[in-house]
């Protein structure tokens, strides 16, 4: 099926292009959700009508996700908690929903559907590179920290171990100094 594309899509053309799509995806999604129209005569001579209107609205749309972008890089990096066994491995998972949601109470203005994470929800503990696709032509790696409580324990045991033990050489040392000195 041969469609006018009537606002850019990734992986399919720019504004303005005829490609050919299968045609249950034209016909039950480009052309309803008003992305395309079917490639006919009276369809081009109406798109060439509408042209500078769809162009002034696909750059409007463009200038509207720079300013979103800018928003999303001041929020900064993500840290999520989350329960996790000895290993790392979470307890259930970490999806787009949580990493939403956490970034846009720091401030940022991002849907759930413009995460995009391309082997599925989180399962592991650690520090991972996500993008942000806010546009077609915008996108945005944010890092994304999971940690458990379980790990933040065993950091703070080993921080308050090591304080112990630079404590114990001290007193070890100034013992020994005193020895020397008797």
């Amino acid at each position: 099926m041969q469609v006018i594309l009537l606002e850019k899509m990734q992986k399919l053309g720019d504004l303005g292009d005829e490609v050919t799509v299968k045609s249950g995806f034209g016909r039950n999604f480009l052309v309803p959700t008003g992305k395309a129209l079917p490639a006919n005569k009276k369809n081009r001579e109406v798109f060439e009508g509408r042209r500078a209107e769809l162009e002034a609205a696909a750059a409007k749309l463009l200038s509207e996700a720079e300013q979103r972008k800018a928003k999303l890089v001041s929020a900064g990096d993500v840290n999520i908690m989350a329960n996790a066994g000895i290993e790392g491995k979470l307890f259930g998972s970490v999806g787009a929903t949580e990493i939403a949601e956490t970034l846009n109470a720091a401030g940022a203005d991002i849907e759930r559907n413009e995460v995009r994470l391309p082997t599925g929800a989180l399962r592991h503990t650690g520090e991972y590179d996500i993008d942000i696709q806010l546009h077609s032509d915008v996108v945005v790696t944010v890092k994304v920290n999971i940690t458990s409580e379980a790990q933040l324990q065993a950091q703070a045991e080993a921080a308050e171990a090591e304080k112990a033990r630079a404590a114990a050489m001290e007193e070890a040392e100034a013992i020994a100094k005193a020895q020397e000195e008797e």
